[in-house]
């Protein structure tokens, strides 16, 4: 067994000498292929390489790293919730003096005195137990209690009366500090140190704010066993209304109450999210807390889900007045219908080429007829209709085409063989199908007449959809392995062979075999070999385009070589009914 082994090893070393040197034998293959494709199997070649390396590894060699798996972090959309986690708590000023002059002064306050004319002097005086401060000449002054604009006016008319030219300047330079309890369902609830200039809000926002269990709309302020303020902070949210005028003292107690009913509005509103109301209030005021329904909303469209005893009721709510009369229950659900506005764009042989918004439900039909019609010119049965789903699909598709044939290339690189006939002409299909890029053409029906009297027919539009109606040009275009590609005066009755022939018929790498036509509307058509002869009974129209392809070798799928021909076929159809469409 360790002999055979042994062996085995020996003919794997042996087969990858030879490979290497095939490889060394071949690179005038690789000096053919197109730069993009050459760049591309290098590295596809280079990737299989690595994976067989990898295949005659011992398994010990590999290593894997265990997969870190991470819960995701709970979040809530109610509103406002994020508002204080958002401030910069640890920057909180203390003692900032900088006061208006109806801040209330109290002990452990701050002032300072200054004289000036006949008499010169200043002088800091801290507002002691009492209420008082001892100015020097004059005595006590009691000014706790007062605005620091009346405790400025009664130092200055006692100093009036004791000095003759002298004027007085009361400024505040140090606050006190005050000790407040947070309670209830902050976010942090306890004890804080503030300044004597705090508001509720200052204590809302070194707490934290409401938690997850906490109203927004009932915040008491409580002082001496008495609630002598009520704060709703939505007032200041979503009205922008300034309710912290009251400032906190030593002992205070801001309690923030549990929060009683949310309600999402979703939808056509402009802030969707979830709201907090109170018992007494109505469902209405969701909206007004959503900052109002959007023009896209559907007021005669409103859906209210409620839970009633652990099931999920549900209410249609035909006009939004009705909202009025209904009063808000936790956990209730507004949605809100949106109508489906897509935007859609219509270029060429239209009255009003532009931008459109469509209704859901409005097709190709509505849009012609908005954008004024059909010009004299116009030529519907060329129309093009490009989506952005389908081209999504068309670049996925397109993609898996082209490393389906670059992995054939590589199997045949990489075994060192000598590539056979029509490889080379695959590598420029490849070139051409990755330069090509995808459009997203969907078949449609133009034709007005049709469409009203079959309107299952029209195709309905989707938001970022173009069409295009070009003029009509009494032209056919013949491409690919030919003499002379271009365009031919279109004449009735001529078939495909009729019209290669017109332009020098085909050339020796030219594939007789799988002739393609794509006709104005998008249609597209292979005419196989045996079909091709008999080929009059495919009628070609203005705008027809007949493309020849390029032979490729027989050991390559057909199928799929077909398919990449069909998509760049399809681009080049686009790109015509564009070019029809562009003046100078």
């Amino acid at each position: 067994m360790k002999t055979y082994k042994h062996f085995s090893l020996l003919l794997l070393i042996l087969f990858v000498q030879l490979n290497a040197q095939d490889l060394a034998y071949d690179e005038s293959f690789l000096e053919s292929l197109p730069d993009s494709v050459r760049a591309d199997l290098m590295t596809r070649t280079e990737t299989r390489r690595d994976l067989e390396e990898i295949q005659y590894r011992r398994p010990s060699s590999l290593i894997l790293k265990p997969e870190l798996e991470f819960d995701a972090i709970p979040t809530s959309d109610r509103f406002g919730i994020n508002f204080f986690s958002m401030m910069q708590t640890t920057l909180m000023p203390i003692n900032d003096p900088n006061f208006d002059s109806s801040y209330v002064l109290d002990f452990g306050d701050i002032i300072e005195v200054q004289l000036v004319g006949q008499k010169t002097s200043k002088v800091e005086l801290i507002i002691r137990r009492d209420g008082s401060v001892n100015v020097p000449e004059i005595g006590k002054v009691y000014i706790s209690g007062l605005s620091l604009e009346n405790a400025s006016n009664l130092i200055s008319e006692k100093i009036n009366a004791s000095f003759i030219g002298v004027d007085s300047y009361v400024s505040l330079i140090n606050v006190r500090d005050i000790q407040v309890i947070v309670a209830g369902n902050a976010y942090n609830p306890g004890p804080y140190t503030l300044n004597g200039n705090s508001s509720v809000f200052s204590a809302l926002i070194v707490s934290g704010g409401p938690s997850e269990f906490g109203s927004f709309r009932s915040i008491k302020l409580i002082r001496n066993d008495e609630i002598i303020e009520k704060v709703d902070l939505y007032d200041t949210l979503i009205f922008g209304k300034s309710s912290f005028d009251r400032r906190l003292k030593t002992g205070d107690i801001i309690f923030i109450e549990p929060v009683i009913n949310l309600v999402s509005v979703i939808g056509g509103v402009a802030r969707p999210s979830t709201y907090e109301l109170k018992e007494d209030e109505s469902l209405q005021l969701a909206i007004t807390f959503a900052n109002d329904l959007t023009v896209e909303a559907d007021i005669n469209d409103i859906n209210l889900f409620r839970l009633n005893d652990g099931l999920v009721d549900l209410k249609p709510i035909k006009d939004i007045s009705e909202l009025k009369n209904i009063l808000a229950a936790d956990k209730d659900r507004l949605i809100v219908k949106k109508y489906s506005l897509r935007s859609v764009d219509i270029f060429g042989a239209v009255g009003n080429p532009g931008n459109y918004i469509m209704n859901e439900g409005e097709g190709i039909k509505d849009l012609v007829d908005r954008a004024g019609g059909y010009t004299q010119n116009a030529y519907p049965f060329g129309g093009v209709l490009l989506n952005k789903r389908a081209r999504e699909i068309n670049e996925l598709a397109n993609e898996e085409i082209y490393e389906t044939f670059l992995d054939e290339l590589s199997m045949i690189y990489s075994s060192g063989m000598i590539p056979g006939s029509g490889i080379g002409d695959l590598a420029v299909i490849m070139d051409e199908l990755k330069e090509s890029p995808a459009t997203g053409r969907v078949s449609a029906e133009f034709d007005l007449e049709l469409l009203t009297d079959n309107p299952e027919k029209d195709v309905l539009l989707q938001d970022g959809d173009a069409v295009t109606i070009p003029e009509f040009l009494n032209q056919v275009y013949v491409f690919g392995e030919i003499p002379n590609q271009g365009s031919v005066r279109f004449e009735e009755g001529l078939s495909i062979e009729d019209y290669i022939q017109m332009k020098g018929g085909f050339e020796s790498r030219a594939d007789k075999k799988g002739v393609f036509i794509l006709q104005p509307n998008g249609e597209t058509y292979r005419i196989s070999k045996n079909k091709f002869m008999n080929s009059r009974d495919v009628e070609v129209f203005p705008g027809s385009i007949i493309f020849v392809p390029r032979k490729v070798g027989t050991s390559l799928v057909f199928s799929q070589a077909a398919q990449a021909y069909s998509s760049i076929l399809g681009n080049l159809g686009v790109s015509l009914a564009s070019l029809s469409v562009l003046k100078d």
